[in-house]
Parts: structure tokens; C-alpha cells; sequence
């Protein structure tokens, strides 16, 4: 909790032997870089950067009512109302990413957050790449069950395309409580998803499903563009929030200068005061250091984030009433994945 505002904010505690000795410094950097860049009301601001002997400290945004994995647990099938918010939501904030030329490539349930109020906050983006001019990547990554059938052909793909998928897959699971996928070896698994082999619900609007499947088309050509999603008549359903306002006390932000001294760079070196400088394009800068920057690692690995100062965990959303989930014995289930 910060002594003089009394706001609470949520700590990242990373050991920096952890991340010498799985060769991860890289990633670990190209992911502070990314989050420097993005300023929106639907991402996780970082709000201080910290160190010691021992350990990195990335302080955030703190969002007290969890993951959006926990609240779909805790609520079972979601209402369309409320799950075209939530989508609403993501897509919005991850259209502005995709305009800084930015794939997430790891969107799930439990890299989306929830503010107080419920708004949707997109999270870590330790798998996150610069795509270019050609917008593909040529790395599958991410959470086996929401990747895109393209991310697993062994070949290169658009990445903000595959992320459009992703939140094709998120949708799914938030009106039906479960995954679309019923195979549980990884092969069979894989194989599914690349034919794009799923059932679409039945007990939601000709709308909804509309908008499920053009989320959730295999060719990427066809699939919904993100401007396309976002224009979909069935979003309109979504009541009024975050997306129709300003944020509220934004949180100061962590400059260009303050990442190169946490990661000890000269900040008064040539190299450093052009990346920081208010006649360079800083989208062209940011591309030069996350190029030279771009990892070898597949994928950083889960690190335990501590809460500080925290007030005891506020009750999820009362906007739904809690619910049991229900479970098809051939799909596989969210609690599944997360096990």
C-alpha cells in the first residue's frame, strides 16, 4: 500500500537467480519493455520498478477481484450480457495493442484481470513479440488449449490473427463453463484444434454464435478481423463501462529512462538518449530494442506473484449470481486445465 495515497498495488517478486539460470534475462527484459509501452485502461500498468541483491520488483496495478478463470469458475456459464462486456473489453484493449505492432500470443482466462469494478485489465505479456511489417511470427507458444490451429502447423503465423482465436476460445469457455475441445492426448488434442473440430454451444443466441465462430474460424484469412469483432451487432448488448470512459486516476507510469536503469544501462550513454528522445519515432525505437532483444527461450516459466499490504479479497462480480459448474464428461473442463 503506498504510505501517502493509501492506494494498494499488487508486487511481482522475480529472484534474478531464477532468471540467470534458465538463460532468461532476455525475455525477461522484452517483457518490462513491452509493458512500458502500452498505457491503456484495459492493460496492467506497471508502476515501479524495484531491486535488490537478491530479487526483481515490478509493481502494478493491483486488481482485487482475481482472474477471469476464477470468476467463470465461481459463476459457471456466464450471461451474454456480461461475457460480451468482458469481450468487449479485451478486444479493445488488445486492438490498441495490435496497433502498436504487438502480438500477446498467451491470452487465456487467467491473463485477464478484473478491477474492482469488474473491468477487464489484459495481463503478462512475458510471451509477447514486436510482429513487424508482416505481422508473423514464426515461435508456437502459449497455453496449448487456446492457441490457434496456424500457431501449432509448425509454420509462421500471423500472431494477432492467433490472438483473435484466443479470445474465440476465452468466449467459449465463459458461455458454457468448459473448454470446446473433448481430447485429452496431446496429439489427438493438437489435431482438433488445427481442424478446428468443435461443437458450437446450442443454449446461446443466433447472435452469439455468429460471433463464436467468426472468432473461432480456422483460416485466418477468413476469421474475424479485430475491427470486424468489434463492429459485431452482438457486442451491443454489452452494458456500459470501462470501454465507454476515461480511467479513473490513471496510474503514473514508469518512463523509458527508468526501465534502462533498472536493467542497468547508461542512461546517459548516445544509445539511451536516442531512445528517449522526443523526435524519434517511439514505436520504431521500441521495435530496435525488442528485435535485438528477441529470445531464444520458448516460453518463461510461471513466477509466483505476492500481493502486498493486501485487504482481504473482494467478493467476485454480484452482478451474477453464483452457480455450480456443470461438467460434460467428454469435454474438458477449466479446473482440468488449470490442475
Amino acid at each position: 500500500m503506498h504510505k501517502e495515497t493509501k492506494q494498494y498495488y499488487a508486487c511481482k517478486i522475480i529472484p534474478k537467480n531464477r532468471i540467470v539460470e534458465a538463460n532468461l534475462d532476455q525475455r525477461f527484459e522484452a517483457e518490462i519493455r513491452i509493458d512500458q509501452q502500452l498505457h491503456h485502461p484495459g492493460i496492467v500498468q506497471i508502476v515501479d520498478l524495484m531491486k535488490d541483491n537478491s530479487n526483481y520488483y515490478v509493481v502494478m496495478e493491483f486488481c482485487p477481484n482475481g482472474d477471469f478463470f476464477q470468476f467463470i469458475i465461481d459463476n459457471g456459464t456466464i450471461p451474454e450480457n456480461i461475457a460480451a462486456f468482458s469481450m468487449k473489453q479485451t478486444l479493445e484493449a488488445l486492438q490498441y495493442v495490435h496497433r502498436l505492432g504487438i502480438a500477446h500470443r498467451d491470452l487465456k482466462p487467467e491473463n485477464l484481470l478484473l478491477d474492482a469494478q469488474n473491468n477487464i485489465k489484459i495481463s503478462d505479456f512475458g510471451l509477447s513479440r514486436y510482429v513487424g511489417q508482416n505481422g508473423l511470427v514464426d515461435t508456437p507458444c502459449g497455453s496449448p488449449c487456446y492457441a490457434s490451429p496456424e500457431c501449432l502447423s509448425g509454420m509462421p503465423y500471423g500472431g494477432c490473427a492467433s490472438d483473435i482465436w484466443s479470445c474465440g476460445v476465452i468466449l467459449y469457455a465463459a458461455l458454457t463453463g468448459q473448454l470446446p475441445w473433448t481430447k485429452r492426448n496431446q496429439q489427438q488434442l493438437f489435431d482438433q484444434i488445427r481442424a478446428g473440430d468443435y461443437k458450437v454451444p446450442e443454449n446461446i443466441s443466433d447472435l452469439a454464435k455468429d460471433f463464436l465462430v467468426g472468432l473461432m474460424t480456422v483460416d485466418p484469412a477468413k476469421r474475424f478481423t479485430i475491427e470486424q469483432a468489434l463492429n459485431h451487432e452482438w457486442l451491443k448488448i454489452a452494458p456500459a463501462g470501462l470501454s465507454q470512459q476515461k480511467a479513473a486516476n490513471p496510474p503514473k507510469l514508469v518512463s523509458l529512462k527508468a526501465v534502462d536503469r533498472f536493467f542497468d544501462y547508461d542512461v546517459d550513454s548516445p544509445d539511451c538518449d536516442v531512445l528517449d528522445s522526443p523526435t524519434t519515432t517511439r514505436g520504431q525505437s521500441f521495435y530496435t530494442v525488442v528485435r535485438e532483444l528477441e529470445p531464444q527461450t520458448n516460453k518463461l516459466p510461471k513466477i509466483k506473484t505476492r500481493q502486498l499490504a493486501i485487504p482481504p479479497r473482494k467478493a467476485a462480480s454480484r452482478i451474477l449470481q453464483s452457480r455450480p459448474v456443470h461438467h460434460h464428461p467428454k469435454i474438458i473442463s477449466l479446473q482440468q486445465v488449470r490442475k
